[in-house]
């Protein structure tokens, strides 16, 4: 048996390499070979040097998207079915005993069963964060692993490529990546879908397989993570059907557009007064949300206030994402702060 590391790369250097570094310094079991496999897309990544048993094997790739970059590392590889395959982020870097971790999860499942881990947000300090950075690590905001118990199983909305793995053999049965959902977002999802259809429950959650998630990310930034997954949700639609019905509840992008429409332009003032306060509270420092008790409820009410503004960014990208659905016009899929526009009227 081998483990490959699967990482599609576009961005920080200096975080790619932090990255890799986790990786090189992973506690293997003796005789287990490991090779962590890079893929640019449309860049190359640097070269790094591995460690006995563990090779980093960097390659350069055109644009394509994050699904064929990982399809890519894959497809030419000459693995056994056994073969264990981990997906991780080029900002997300593991704790020591993290593949270990994984091996051991794996070798208790069904065949064709996943493993998710945990992947905490990491503050800027234990000390001193800010109340945004306590939002991102400890609401829904991003992820949804507060709202996950250890041990439970979980079907493919929790199938996240930052921290998963499986056999080579899942991988391939499922038929890889969605190329079409490019250039980011649900491709991970679409994998889980065709792994495990859209009920059953095959990712293990496991909170103790960690990697410390290091991205940092202001209000705007947040807000336009939150329109280009609107603005992906069309193409969704498009090329994965079944699954976007099973998401969103709909039976097309269509009939969400047309709900879209007259919301979009509802509570304007209102979502204005929202994105104001949250800037307001986001960069006080922690200890303004009180002692923990008081800090949980704060972060809670936060959260709840800024709902609003979250959809609201969807929705306008969802409605932008209707002229982009086609795989024509993927390079032109990218966040116009739409949102920002809309509550600046």
């Amino acid at each position: 048996m081998k483990v490959i590391v699967i990482i599609a790369f576009r961005g920080n250097e200096q975080l790619l390499r932090w990255v890799v570094e986790g990786f090189v310094r992973q506690q293997l079991p003796p005789g287990l070979e490991m090779e962590v496999r890079i893929g640019g897309d449309g860049c190359a990544p640097p070269a790094m040097a591995g460690t006995g048993s563990i090779s980093v094997l960097p390659m350069s790739f055109e644009r394509i998207g994050a699904a064929a970059v990982r399809n890519r590392l894959l497809q030419e590889l000459p693995g056994q079915p056994e073969d264990v395959v981990i997906f991780a982020n080029a900002d997300a870097r593991p704790k020591p005993n993290m593949v270990q971790g994984h091996l051991a999860r794996l070798a208790t499942l069904s065949p064709g069963e996943m493993v998710i881990g945990s992947a905490p947000w990491e503050l800027s300090s234990q000390t001193n964060s800010s109340v945004w950075e306590c939002l991102l690590a400890h609401t829904p905001m991003i992820f949804f692993y507060g709202q996950m118990r250890s041990g439970e199983r979980y079907d493919f909305r929790s199938c996240w490529t930052l921290n998963l793995s499986m056999h080579l053999e899942t991988f391939r049965k499922a038929g890889g990546f969605q190329e079409h959902l490019r250039p980011v977002y649900y491709e991970d999802l679409s994998l889980g879908f065709h792994a495990m259809g859209p009920e059953h429950k095959g990712v293990f959650f496991d909170e103790s397989i960690r990697v410390v998630h290091r991205h940092p990310m202001t209000i705007d930034q947040y807000l336009d993570r939150e329109e280009l997954l609107g603005l992906m949700a069309p193409v969704v639609a498009r090329y994965e059907p079944a699954m976007f019905a099973k998401l969103f509840a709909a039976t097309s992008a269509q009939q969400l557009a047309d709900l879209y429409r007259p919301w979009v332009q509802m509570d304007l003032s209102m979502h204005r007064w929202v994105y104001e306060r949250l800037a307001s509270w986001a960069s006080l420092p922690a200890e303004s949300l009180g002692t923990p008790p008081m800090r949980s409820q704060m972060l809670t009410t936060i959260y709840q206030m800024h709902v609003p503004l979250k959809r609201l960014a969807f929705r306008l990208g969802f409605l932008r994402g209707m002229e982009l659905a086609d795989d024509v016009h993927w390079k032109d899929r990218q966040p116009a702060s739409l949102w920002k526009s809309a509550v600046a009227t």
